[in-house]
């Protein structure tokens, strides 16, 4: 359980105490205006969750059970721990374990992102696979044109940064910038065919960088215009709720429902393959593999 998640979008967590799941751990989340703070769910008295009818009373929760007060931090008798919260616009992120190790330089990074960019909630899927097989798409270089159709995929290499965060960095050639509308897309594809001359001159960047099993954080798109799209996957009893962020700079704003319904699309694609996975079976890897074998040495250092 140690690293971070992105647990909540800001809009799920629309009353005062909303209760929370990320595997096995119970949690509730206390709102207060935009501020959200994240706190064990279990009642220490006698096990009642406490995101279940509970109510708030200042710096406590009243337990829905027998009427405790339960103080939301500290460490007396009747209180839960709080737990770490990064906010960056929409997205909600909390970490569970105290060992900084698990930050991997998370925290400064989405701070960064939230200082220069406008963070909005794009998808939010529950998927029956695995959360962990919702990052390692990233590392995954071969699915962007099997499954995500696009044209060329030239990788570049993978990493690990000075923070500790696993990076795979990769270019993509298009015949347009991939910010264009699917019309616009359409039309200069069918001139292009047209001519009888196809050529993939369009170069992205593709950056991303995963800071636990269970986050990664991708910088996309052409020079001087890149965009960040924020991927998390929470465990839930029989998989995971994946959801997606994205995000612009002011001047690029305007980009925010394309890149919306980008990532709505590319979420639906690959749950065609998610949710029809068999873990279970035998793999069979090869030497393209290797960023995905890389982000699976990852996972095991956290434990």
């Amino acid at each position: 359980m140690n690293g971070w998640y992105l647990a909540a979008f800001l809009a799920d967590l629309a009353d005062e105490i909303t209760p929370l799941t990320i595997g096995a751990q119970r949690l509730v989340a206390v709102r207060d205006g935009d501020d959200v703070r994240v706190f064990d769910g279990t009642c220490p008295h006698r096990g009642a969750h406490l995101g279940y009818g509970g109510v708030r009373d200042g710096a406590c929760i009243v337990c829905p059970f027998h009427g405790k007060h339960i103080r939301l931090g500290g460490s007396t008798r009747l209180s839960v721990r709080e737990h770490r919260v990064l906010q960056a616009g929409a997205a909600i992120f909390v970490r569970l374990s105290d060992d900084p190790a698990g930050d991997r330089g998370f925290e400064q990074t989405i701070k960064e992102i939230a200082a220069t960019r406008q963070v909005v909630a794009a998808v939010r899927k529950e998927v029956t696979a695995p959360a962990a097989y919702i990052v390692e798409n990233a590392f995954d270089i071969d699915h962007f044109a099997a499954v995500h159709h696009v044209p060329r995929v030239e990788p570049v290499g993978v990493h690990l940064d000075d923070g500790g965060a696993l990076v795979v960095e990769a270019e993509f050639r298009t015949l347009l910038s991939p910010w264009v509308s699917p019309e616009q897309r359409d039309a200069a594809r069918d001139e292009a065919v047209g001519r009888g001359r196809v050529e993939m001159n369009f170069a992205s960047r593709f950056h991303a960088r995963a800071f636990s099993p269970a986050v990664v954080v991708t910088e996309f798109g052409p020079p001087g215009a890149t965009h960040y799209v924020i991927t998390g996957a929470v465990p839930v009893p029989g998989g995971c709720v994946a959801r997606v962020a994205v995000a612009a700079r002011p001047e690029h704003v305007a980009q925010l429902p394309h890149l919306v319904r980008g990532a709505e699309k590319a979420l639906a694609e690959d749950l065609v393959v998610w949710n029809h996975l068999d873990v279970d079976a035998p793999q069979r890897f090869d030497a393209r593999d290797a960023p995905v074998l890389a982000y699976r040495d990852f996972c095991a250092s956290f434990g």
